[in-house]
């Protein structure tokens, strides 16, 4: 009885206070990228270093904590929150009370297991002020929203206030002492320099102008993807990147790309058996790819150079389904050029996939399936002798040269050849002449049909040839 009349006894007070809580890091609440989090994570790595070592964070994404911000405001006095309610609270997801409380009231860190408090460290009061001026600035804003609207209005909040302080450090540091301060427009996303727009740091939002050689750019300037440009991060943002980096020093041109544009080559596979493969087939045997997919690597992932640059001694292997993009020059040590210097395959690919190179019956040297230097049937997949091999086929058996096969057609457009035991299997034509297509080239013109349209495209801008009809022959 006694509560319910003290419950009836505050709730006025109650009715009148409101307690806006966001939670800024938990591994429950994937995919809003609060503007506080990074702050709040390094808050959270100081404490935890201090107070309860084992549990220090390694990074932000270890979803091993939750923190949470949050004060008491009144709805009689509408305003900025009262310093002494704001607080953040830590404790790791596997608990269900909080562990630390970061009282900005004294600037006091209090230990709720330990019952002990300690003084907020020094180097934390610069993050500290940052995390006040945001929930100043959000608390005259509307309540309620949803999550996703919530970060939302939280990272222009906060980035207009990042707008401000810019603007505020070039008056400081009399940076704009030629330009008259009273015209400065403290809200404007562009550099009163130069009239250059405004960058930002992706993940503290730190504003700085675009361009590195005016004065008001940032010292050092945040570190931009070339390719980019609204990829940005501020030095220290960069100094704790850890495991998952979004930006990454090319070692070729020393400049910042998004790490999703570097190469990479993934470690050799070791230990690949052969595998069958039907005789004459081009198909790549099913098995290979399951292979490469299961099997041990030399060593780890490791990273090459941005899509400008070629790093010495790093390849590409022509197969598409290779088990690298990119291969380093220890694991390029084994790999097969065709005779025509243009195409490189590993030795894997060049081994066990059909489609890379072709052999030479006599000298079993590899070309490429486009060299000139030798010629394939495009039907059945038989070669004959290449150039040089050719040139003394008076040295081969006659019993051996009548395997070879008789080139008698070839495709119109990729000049693919066609021996005489295919001459009659289905094929398609060119629809403006009728000249035989091979069936990768069913809705193509024939090469002469081709130069033909364009030289009539020309002279009047029209043609009656439909590019897109194809017929049986």
């Amino acid at each position: 009885m006694r509560r319910v009349v003290l419950l009836l006894l505050l709730h006025p007070l109650i009715h009148l206070l409101y307690m806006p809580t966001w939670t800024i890091i938990s591994p429950y609440e994937d995919g809003y990228d609060h503007p506080m989090r990074m702050n709040i994570f390094r808050v959270m790595k100081t404490v935890y270093r201090i107070l309860d070592s084992p549990n220090e964070p390694s990074t932000i994404d270890d979803r091993k904590h939750i923190a949470t911000l949050g004060y008491a405001g009144s709805q009689e006095k509408p305003g900025p929150p009262d310093l002494s309610s704001l607080v953040i609270h830590f404790r790791l997801s596997t608990q269900i009370v909080t562990h630390f409380v970061i009282m900005f009231r004294d600037l006091q860190i209090e230990d709720r297991m330990q019952n002990v408090c300690i003084p907020v460290p020094c180097e934390l009061t610069p993050i500290m002020t940052d995390i006040y001026e945001f929930v100043v600035a959000r608390s005259i804003s509307s309540r309620g929203l949803n999550p996703a609207e919530e970060c939302d209005l939280a990272h222009r909040i906060w980035k207009q206030l990042q707008v401000e302080k810019y603007h505020k450090r070039l008056v400081q540091q009399e940076v704009v002492g030629d330009i008259d301060i009273a015209c400065l427009r403290p809200g404007s996303p562009r550099c009163p320099i130069c009239d250059s727009n405004l960058i930002h740091c992706n993940s503290c939002q730190v504003a700085s102008c675009e361009s590195n050689d005016c004065r008001g750019s940032s010292e050092p300037p945040l570190a931009r993807c070339g390719r980019h440009q609204k990829e940005a991060l501020c030095f220290p943002c960069l100094e704790e990147q850890e495991f998952k980096p979004e930006l990454e020093e090319c070692p070729g041109c020393k400049s910042w790309c998004c790490a999703m544009d570097m190469s990479q080559c993934s470690g050799h596979p070791v230990n690949i058996l052969p595998i069958p493969r039907m005789p004459g087939s081009k198909s790549i045997p099913p098995g290979l790819i399951v292979a490469y997919t299961q099997s041990a690597r030399v060593h780890l992932p490791k990273r090459g150079s941005c899509m400008e640059c070629e790093l010495p001694g790093w390849r590409s292997c022509s197969s598409t389904l290779c088990w690298s993009h990119t291969i380093c020059p220890e694991c390029a040590s084994g790999g097969m050029t065709c005779l025509c210097q243009e195409v490189w395959a590993c030795d894997l690919c060049a081994e066990h996939n059909p489609g890379v190179f072709i052999r030479c019956p006599r000298c079993n040297r590899p070309f490429c399936c486009s060299c000139s230097y030798i010629d394939e049937c495009q039907q059945c997949h038989r070669t004959n002798l290449c150039h040089d091999c050719a040139e003394e086929e008076s040295d081969v058996d006659e019993e051996v040269t009548a395997e070879f096969p008789r080139f008698i057609a070839s495709c119109g457009s990729c000049q693919a050849k066609v021996c005489d035991r295919c001459e009659w299997s289905p094929t398609f034509s060119c629809s403006g002449c009728s000249q035989r297509l091979c069936p990768s080239c069913r809705k193509s013109l024939c090469d002469d049909c081709k130069r033909w349209l364009a030289s009539d495209d020309d002279d009047d801008g029209s043609s009656g040839v439909d590019t897109d009809t194809s017929l049986d022959v």
